[in-house]
C-alpha cells in the first residue's frame, strides 16, 4: 500500500491505500497543501481490498446500534458504548470510523478498484464529516463561492442546481471554495466558512448550458457513471478562497421561466433544508452542529432562487445580494 498526507485545515490528514484509490481521493485533495507522512496523523484513513465477507478485515460492531442516516445504498449506524460509526453497501464496501483514536478503516471488493468512485465520495466523506464534527468543524452540503471576502453558500439536495448555479458564478469571476461540501468553524471573528476544493461532478445537460464545456459531454465516462468530473479551478482560472465569513444563502431550484427569480426565504424553512444532512450520533457535537446550521442561517440572509436560463445575468444578480458592483471588469471579460 501506499501513503498520500494532507494538511486539512491545519489538520494532518493521511491516507494509505492502493493507487487507484488513493489516485480518486487525489482528484479530491489535491488542492490541500502536503501533509507529514512521517508526523502523528490527526485523521487517518486506510482501504483494503478483500476478495468476500469471508475475508473482510472489518465487522459490524457488537451490540446495539442505531440508523443515524439513510444513505440510500445500505447501512449507517452509530453504536454508543464504543463511540463507532459503522457503514456498509452490501457486496461493495464497508467503513468503521473509530472516533476515539480518529482512525478510518475502509474494505472494499475488488470489483470498486476499477472505479473507486464510491469509496473517494460516500465512504471517505461520512467518516471525514464524523470526525471533523467532533474538532469544532461541521459539515454543510452546499458550494461554496466568494467576492471580496463575502462567501455565498448554495445550498440544496441533489437535483436542485447547485453545481450548474456554480458554474455560472465561476465563470464570471467568483472565487471557489467548494462544489458540493463545505465546513463550518466558529471562532473568535464569528462562524467562518472552510473550503474543500473537490473536482465539480456535472451532468450531461448543465455541461449543455455553457458553450465552452459542451465538448465534455463526449468525453469518457467511468462504467455506470452519469456524471462527468471538471477541475472548475483550472478550466475557468478561478481563484481558491480557503476560508471567508459567510454573507448569504441560496437555495436554487430549477425554475418554469428563462429568467431567474430571486426572493427572501423564511429562516425556519431553511434550517430544515440544511439539518438533514446531520448526522444524529454522539449528542454533545450533533448538537453543537445543529447550532451552528441556526446560527448560520439566523445570522446571514437566506434566498430562494427560481432558476432560469439567463446564466449571463446571474452573477450580476447574486452580487448585489453580497453588496458588491453588479460587474466586475474580470467578469466581463470571462464570459464568452
Amino acid at each position: 500500500m501506499s501513503t498520500h498526507a494532507y494538511s486539512f485545515h491545519g489538520l494532518n490528514l493521511i491516507v494509505l491505500g492502493e493507487d487507484a484509490v488513493l489516485n480518486a481521493l487525489q482528484a479530491r485533495l489535491g488542492r490541500f497543501p502536503a501533509g507529514n507522512t512521517q508526523a502523528a496523523a490527526d485523521l487517518h484513513f486506510e482501504f483494503h481490498k478483500v476478495a468476500d465477507d469471508s475475508r473482510d478485515v472489518i465487522k459490524r460492531p457488537a451490540g446495539p446500534g442505531r440508523p443515524v442516516f439513510d444513505p440510500g445504498l445500505g447501512e449507517l449506524a452509530y453504536f454508543d458504548e464504543s463511540q463507532q460509526l459503522y457503514l456498509e453497501v452490501p457486496e461493495r464496501g464497508r467503513a468503521l470510523c473509530h472516533v476515539k483514536s480518529h482512525r478510518v478503516h475502509i474494505s472494499y471488493r475488488e470489483s470498486e478498484a476499477s472505479d473507486p468512485w464510491l469509496l473517494a465520495h460516500l465512504f471517505f466523506t461520512v467518516p471525514l464529516a464524523e470526525l471533523l464534527k467532533r474538532r469544532g468543524l461541521y459539515m454543510v452540503h452546499a458550494a461554496g463561492l466568494a467576492v471580496g471576502g463575502k462567501g455565498l453558500l448554495v445550498a440544496g439536495q441533489s437535483g436542485a442546481g447547485k453545481t450548474t448555479l456554480a458554474l455560472a458564478l465561476l465563470r464570471a469571476g467568483f472565487d471557489f471554495l467548494a462544489d458540493d461540501t463545505v465546513f463550518l468553524s466558529l471562532g473568535n471573528s464569528g462562524l467562518r466558512i472552510l473550503a474543500f476544493p473537490d473536482e465539480v461532478d456535472v451532468t450531461a445537460q448543465t455541461l449543455g448550458f455553457f458553450p465552452e464545456l459542451q465538448r465534455l459531454t463526449h468525453a469518457s465516462k467511468a462504467s455506470g457513471r452519469l456524471k462527468q468530473p471538471v477541475c472548475a479551478t483550472s478550466l475557468y482560472q478561478a481563484r481558491p478562497c480557503w476560508e471567508c465569513a459567510p454573507e448569504a444563502i441560496i437555495f436554487p431550484q430549477p425554475g418554469k421561466s428563462s429568467r431567474s427569480i430571486l426572493t427572501p426565504m423564511p429562516k425556519a424553512e431553511a434550517l430544515v433544508q440544511l439539518v438533514c444532512n446531520v448526522l444524529r450520533t454522539e449528542p454533545r457535537s450533533s448538537q453543537a452542529h445543529l447550532d451552528a446550521l441556526a446560527g448560520l442561517v439566523n445570522t446571514f440572509r437566506c434566498y430562494r432562487l427560481q432558476t432560469g436560463k439567463d446564466f449571463d445575468r446571474l452573477p450580476g444578480l447574486l452580487r448585489s445580494v453580497l453588496g458588491q458592483p453588479k460587474f466586475h471588469p474580470q467578469a466581463e471579460e470571462a464570459l464568452p
